[in-house]
């Protein structure tokens, strides 16, 4: 006959052993392999196998800074770092691919401690102590647009018009 208290040990040490690989699986670093930006889905290499082949993690989606009544879309690049994470332990289709930190792939666009960065391609916006900065191309679209209440949109007008300079806003 078996003895109860060996047996409770292995139940025991088989639960610690399930415990600890969902904890190990809650947060898996790697890299962006694959997208599909029209399902809004990516693919993060998480490890290689003993012959260099590329482990990936399951189709997942990632996770946006703003998806409330403040919305960001900005798409992972390939190779950008991130984390796997899968709150239950468990790895699949309720993982969440959320970002990660810079790294040689992927530089910081700043080392400012005062100065909040946003860049993408060649637009950059630095909003900073001494107001906001838009570097690139900008184009604004709809609404009104002025500046010190007075309009400088599309449709503003002079006070006096050609053969001379222009005058004031109106």
């Amino acid at each position: 006959m078996r003895s109860l208290a060996a047996l409770e040990a292995r139940r025991a040490r088989n639960a610690l052993a399930m415990a600890e690989r969902r904890i190990a699986l809650m947060h898996l670093p790697g890299k962006v392999a694959e997208k599909d930006p029209e399902k809004r889905l990516l693919r993060l290499k998480i490890g290689e196998t003993s012959d260099g082949q590329p482990i990936l993690g399951p189709w997942s989606r990632w996770q946006e800074a703003g998806a409330g009544g403040f919305k960001i879309h900005s798409e992972p690049d390939i190779d950008e770092q991130m984390v796997l994470t899968s709150f239950s332990g468990t790895v699949g289709a309720a993982s969440i691919a959320m970002p990660a930190t810079y790294d040689q792939d992927h530089d910081a666009p700043s080392q400012s401690s005062d100065t909040t960065v946003m860049q993408r391609g060649g637009g950059r916006m630095e909003i900073g102590p001494d107001g906001i900065k838009v570097i690139g191309n900008f184009r604004a679209e709809g609404g009104a647009f002025t500046h010190n209440d007075k309009n400088v949109g599309s449709d503003h007008g002079h006070v006096s018009a050609p053969p001379g300079p222009p005058g004031p806003p109106v």
